[in-house]
């Protein structure tokens, strides 16, 4: 099997809408898996005719990355998951992504991944040296923002795990065949504010090749993501982020000033309304050198004067870092507050003479931050038409009504003439009590199915209550409810498994008709 190997040094800017030779490489190698796997479903195709299928999670906290693992799974058991060509995940989702990519034929391992996933999330760890030592770091570079701040406390916090890994890692995972080709989202929040989600230039995304404008069909190679740039050329070379780090700007929904303040006008009786109680406190024999109270949800003014000067004192007599380390950490985390300044890194488009008609070459930085602000399930990005996606199976684990990332969807597309499925809003008149599918079909479009989380066929009854107990603001997980949550995701899939296996009969059928016309 061929693997794809970039020359190490090269930094360039790639400046096409064509899919990266990576991505290439790693799709062609996949479809022969994926026809194998048809062949064996009783749905036999020329290699030329294999349909792209993609799977899109959700955002939504630990609530998605443990509901996007059981259904992986639920697929995997009906022999389903061998069809899909991309999985592209937001927010929640990326965080059970970036966990199973780091294993090259993580397919086959998912019972596996899954016990370690549940013994890591229902045991509370949270290292002060550790998230020091990697916050100090952090703050000698220019960019440091809110982000790592946010990624090495509240995310390490949440996930129980630093990941000092490389998305760049994920390439031989990627390529070889073994598992769909990857696909995480982001905003930018500069144009995020001038333009909303419904412009391409809004969206950017990563993979383990290329880290790309969506609408300017300008990438550069993931390990030179962050490195400075100017007119296309690169000036200085910087390390590759860290996955925690990317984990951390994935889900950083807080990240956008923008929203914000969309939120505070909406909730005019304040934001923290229907925040959880947690079920479970942690064990006094859980914590690894932690700080007990509200370590998950602290943020740079939770720790009391006391608390903050003690962990200082404490870590530089364990040789963390030195005064001037903490002194400059903590200056531009107060300053980050001050001007909400997150998702900074070096923009590659600065002074870019092919760009020079945007406002985007003016800014050396850029601003990412978590892709649900704009629509919290990923369309825009499996609908690059070079990407020939036929079916779309959209999951979705989020915190709103469970049609609003359909109908923003379809607003994208009509404003940017997009093929896409009409949405017949008479089928989502009970976002409080949906169905477990919806499909969607239309005339030169990709077919779609929606799968809500939570609904009255897997919880009847208790569609709200669940969406409650399991809020994706929610930090702690114990093994009961990380098992209800497995289970609602399995049941949407096993209840489901056949119309799946009929739409992509149909897809193919159809593809092979229009190949003999």
């Amino acid at each position: 099997m061929e693997i794809f190997h970039k020359h190490k040094g090269e930094g360039k800017i790639r400046i096409s809408h064509e899919l990266s030779e990576g991505e290439k490489l790693g799709t062609s190698n996949r479809k022969v898996r994926v026809k194998k796997c048809l062949d064996s479903l009783g749905i036999p195709c020329n290699l030329d005719n294999v349909p792209n299928i993609a799977i899109l999670g959700a955002g939504g906290g630990l609530r998605a990355m443990i509901a996007l693992h059981g259904t992986l799974q639920e697929l995997q058991k009906h022999g389903l998951l061998d069809t899909i060509m991309y999985l592209c995940g937001v927010s929640g989702s990326t965080w059970c992504m970036s966990y199973l990519y780091k294993n090259g034929d993580w397919t086959e391992k998912l019972q596996v991944l899954e016990e370690s996933m549940c013994a890591r999330l229902s045991k509370y760890t949270w290292s002060v040296p550790k998230a020091t030592k990697l916050l100090l770091e952090a703050a000698k570079d220019e960019n440091y923002s809110l982000t790592e701040f946010w990624a090495y406390t509240v995310v390490y916090g949440m996930l129980h795990e630093l990941d000092k890994g490389h998305l760049s890692e994920q390439q031989s995972a990627s390529e070889n065949g073994n598992n769909p080709y990857p696909i995480y989202a982001a905003v930018d929040e500069q144009s995020f504010s001038k333009v909303t989600e419904y412009s391409p230039a809004t969206w950017f995304e990563f993979t383990p090749h290329e880290a790309s404008f969506l609408g300017y069909g300008a990438s550069v190679p993931m390990e030179y993501f962050g490195s400075e740039y100017k007119n296309g050329e690169l000036k200085k070379q910087k390390e590759e982020k860290n996955m925690s780090y990317l984990q951390g700007l994935w889900g950083s929904a807080i990240g956008s000033k923008t929203e914000n303040e969309k939120v505070i006008k909406g909730c005019p009786e304040g934001i923290v309304k229907g925040f959880p109680v947690p079920t479970t406190e942690p064990e006094a024999g859980d914590m690894e050198g932690s700080l007990h109270s509200e370590p998950a949800g602290a943020s740079p003014g939770g720790f009391s004067p006391d608390t903050k000067n003690k962990t200082i004192t404490e870590n530089i007599k364990g040789g963390v870092g030195s005064v001037v380390d903490f002194a400059r950490m903590w200056q531009k985390t107060t300053h980050g507050l001050l001007t909400w300044k997150w998702g900074t890194n070096n923009n590659f488009l600065y002074k870019c003479s092919a760009f020079d008609s945007t406002e985007l070459v003016k800014d050396k930085v850029i601003s990412l931050v978590d892709a649900g602000i704009g629509i919290n399930c990923a369309f825009p990005l499996v609908l690059r038409p070079e990407r020939k996606v036929k079916l779309i199976l959209s999951f979705d684990y989020g915190p709103f009504e469970p049609f609003k990332a359909l109908k923003q969807t379809a607003k994208y597309c009509k404003e940017n003439c997009i093929s896409f499925p009409e949405i017949d809003e008479k089928l989502l008149l009970e976002p409080d009590n949906p169905s477990d599918c919806y499909i969607f079909r239309g005339e030169g479009a990709p077919t779609v199915m929606h799968f809500p989380l939570f609904n009255r066929v897997n919880c009847p009854a208790y569609v709200t209550e669940w969406r409650i107990r399991f809020t994706p603001v929610r930090f702690l997980y114990h093994v009961g409810d990380i098992t209800k949550l497995l289970q609602s995701a399995r049941l949407n899939v096993l209840n489901n498994k056949d119309k799946i296996l009929q739409e992509i009969k149909y897809i193919v059928a159809h593809s092979s008709k229009e190949a003999n016309s």
